[in-house]
């Protein structure tokens, strides 16, 4: 396999504690822990951030979203203990696909 990775370093943009990342189809979160129960709650706490923050939604709505059409992953459990656990969230639940 072969993979070509671009990095686009956004200047002045809101910082971030743990990666997050953007497709064409979908924006992630991820949630680094000791626990899958602390990591996934780290990725819907940054998923909730950036749909307040970007998508000007409230704290409540982007949460209730994130539990409905958030898709949760285990992405990496090779450093035990940490886990890694990754949040999807489709762009083609929104108009425009933001």
């Amino acid at each position: 396999m072969r993979i070509v990775l671009e990095l686009e370093l956004i200047q002045g943009g809101r910082p971030l504690e743990e990666p997050q990342y953007e497709t064409d189809e979908f924006y992630a979160t991820t949630g680094f822990a000791e626990t899958v129960d602390e990591a996934a709650k780290k990725a819907t706490r940054y998923m909730v951030d950036y749909r307040v923050a970007e998508r000007g939604m409230d704290r409540y709505e982007a949460y209730v979203l994130a539990s409905l059409a958030g898709d949760s992953k285990i992405s990496e459990v090779v450093d035990v203990p940490h886990v890694l656990v990754s949040m999807h969230m489709p762009k083609s639940i929104f108009a425009g696909g933001s």
